[in-house]
């Protein structure tokens, strides 16, 4: 679901930075390296208006969570809804995450989310769903070993190719529910899965765990 654009979110983007990083400055670069490893640290990708992220963070203040949006209105709406929070815990970085990733090579989280990811349905887009390939290889460098990926989506389709994908590279699936209902300790609602589970409509999730068979696969496929 697309986005209207929304000229006030994306200039309180520009102009509001207590809660949030950027790549363009060393000094802002170092305070995100900071954060990530000051503390257990969770990156969300795609946060949507933030309710996920929020709830957890309010939950689990001893926890950092960083959210990454390319999107200057979602992350602006995202950014405004973590500033009225006063949380002390959760920032906002608004970029592609393949750029984040590449200034966080020191240090490592302790879990991503992967909430309701737009699946993408055109073949020439596969290459840009949060699942494909190259984000796998990518998520296997940032996150820290016998850790996790907390995946849900209500597109089945996505669903079957993620699967797919994440048993490909040797993903070990810890946790499968193809009706879920019930949330976790460690999870909240988002916007939405509320619609969604309002509308009827089954939610699936995965736990997936980066273990040594992980990394080891990814090595042979960078090779190859």
């Amino acid at each position: 679901m697309r986005t209207k654009y929304k000229p006030w979110a994306v200039q309180y983007l520009s102009e509001y930075f207590e809660n949030q990083f950027t790549l363009e400055n060393e000094e802002s670069i170092k305070s995100l390296v900071d954060f990530v490893s000051s503390k257990d640290t969770y990156l969300e990708i795609g946060p949507g208006k933030g309710q996920f992220i929020l709830n957890l963070a309010k939950r689990y203040q001893n926890i950092n969570f960083l959210v990454c949006e390319l999107n200057k209105t979602i992350s602006g709406i995202c950014l405004k809804k973590i500033d009225e929070s006063d949380l002390k815990n959760v920032k906002l970085i608004s970029c592609d995450f393949y750029k984040l990733s590449e200034f966080l090579k020191t240090v490592k989280f302790c879990g991503l989310f992967l909430n309701f990811s737009d699946p993408r349905p055109k073949k020439r887009h596969t290459n840009r769903r949060l699942t494909s390939d190259n984000f796998l290889v990518e998520y296997s460098k940032i996150l820290k070993n016998n850790h996790y990926i907390y995946f849900k989506t209500d597109n089945d389709k996505f669903y079957e190719y993620s699967k797919e994908n994440f048993e490909r590279y040797n993903w070990k699936q810890i946790y499968i529910n193809e009706d879920y209902k019930n949330l976790d300790d460690f999870d909240a609602e988002t916007e939405f899965e509320m619609k969604f589970k309002g509308e009827g409509v089954k939610i699936k999730r995965l736990i997936l765990e980066k273990t040594d068979a992980t990394i080891n696969n990814v090595i042979e496929e960078d090779k190859n």
